[in-house]
């Protein structure tokens, strides 16, 4: 997830037992993806009702740093409540598994590329598993980097520095430069959207998660990306609509290649069509038609980061009722689960009626920001006898 200040503000070896040994992958037909699942072939229609609802919880990548700490986090989000973990996996094109195309972490051993001889995300399947947890791989899509120091030398070689071309450009073709936040990679650059899929599709096919979560998918705002890449690709649209299609194209990719379900974290304001003053737009600021990933049937579920609480005057100012009813209402047929801050001044008040707030709007599931939060703020475990009292499944994906 964005650093959360930053997003309220929207200026805001592996157990063998844990990995899969191979699944085919890129055999999805994705041309009628977004179609009815009405057709006299589909083994769906006959299933009941479905009740499910999904309770995610995200699990950060600064959250855990040891194998118990992942088996505690998986039990202790199993007594919460939850079902769904959003288990994060990459951060700056790094990994906290075992990667085909990226360095491991430098946080888990202290040097980029070094194996630190456990796997964080076999260990969170195994363990999210052993807790009837579903365990969905979150991934950051487009952070390049981070910080002002450039990337070591590692095996694999860092994007970065195999690749300086795929880092979005100003206005005036200036690469983004180094800074204490995230640098990012171009997503007109179709190299960039090839390794995202690429990336996808080597965790779904190798470990027995439950789903790709997708998160910072977007650009990093709207002065970018002036590419060569990009500049050469475009095809005489305007700009921003052509970049938010290739934000579409890069999701699409991953949609294609992964063999189970895909979410993303999207902009909690779509449009900001109340008036309000002083709010950034997913899909003016930052390129991310979040309408159209599910439009397009490129998501099973988008998750709108609507990290304010409900008000007390319906409509008024980042009221979380007004825009989670606005993304239920323009779903396209696909999921929508609330995303939702345990940092509020209301603090477990203010979470309870965010839920309650999904639920009367017709969301199909909720998912917190973020575990550790809801740790430290001391009422992880009030869910559970709380919103989360009636255990509930997951949803299913009817269409899948």
């Amino acid at each position: 997830m964005l650093p959360l200040l930053l997003a309220a503000a929207c200026l805001l070896d592996a157990p063998s037992g844990s990995v899969r040994q191979s699944k085919p992958s890129d055999t999805r037909d994705t041309s009628d993806a977004d179609t009815d699942t009405d057709s006299d072939t589909d083994t769906d229609t006959d299933l009941p009702p479905d009740d499910g609802e999904l309770r995610g919880v995200w699990v950060d990548r600064w959250t855990f740093s040891s194998d118990a700490d992942v088996r505690a986090i998986m039990a202790n989000s199993a007594a919460a409540g939850f079902n769904t973990v959003f288990f994060q996996v990459r951060g700056n094109a790094d990994a906290y598994y075992q990667s085909s195309y990226e360095p491991w972490a430098s946080r888990l051993s202290g040097t980029l590329g070094r194996d630190p001889g456990w796997d964080p995300l076999a260990v969170a399947v195994e363990a999210g598993h052993e807790n009837g947890l579903e365990v969905h791989a979150y991934i950051n899509a487009f952070p390049f980097w981070a910080g002002t120091t450039p990337p070591a030398e590692s095996t694999p070689r860092h994007a970065w520095l195999a690749h300086p071309d795929w880092l979005v450009a100003d206005t005036d073709g200036t690469p983004m430069a180094l800074n204490a936040s995230y640098v990012w990679m171009s997503p007109g650059n179709t190299e960039v959207q090839d390794r995202l899929a690429d990336v996808a599709a080597d965790i779904g096919n190798r470990y027995d998660v439950d789903g790709i979560h997708l998160d910072l998918v977007r650009y990093p705002g709207a002065s970018y990306s002036h590419d060569d890449a990009s500049e050469a690709a475009y095809d005489g649209t305007t700009w921003a609509d052509w970049q938010r299609e290739q934000v579409i194209e890069a999701v699409a990719g991953v949609y294609a290649a992964s063999p189970v379900p895909v979410t993303a974290a999207v902009w909690g304001i779509y449009t900001n069509d109340w008036g309000w003053s002083g709010v950034s737009q997913g899909r003016e600021d930052y390129y991310q038609d979040s309408r159209g990933f599910s439009a397009a049937g490129v998501v099973d579920a988008n998750i709108p980061m609507i990290y304010w609480p409900v008000t007390a005057t319906p409509g008024d100012r980042l009221d979380f009722a007004t825009l989670i009813a606005d993304h239920v209402a323009n779903g396209n047929g696909r999921h929508v689960y609330a995303g939702i801050t345990a940092e509020m001044d209301g603090g477990e008040g203010d979470v309870v009626a965010c839920i309650e707030a999904a639920q009367a709007a017709g969301a199909r599931g909720v998912v917190v920001f973020d575990y550790q939060l809801l740790l430290d703020e001391g009422y992880l475990f009030d869910l559970a006898t709380g919103p989360f009292a009636e255990p509930k499944a997951p949803p299913r994906y009817d269409w899948r």
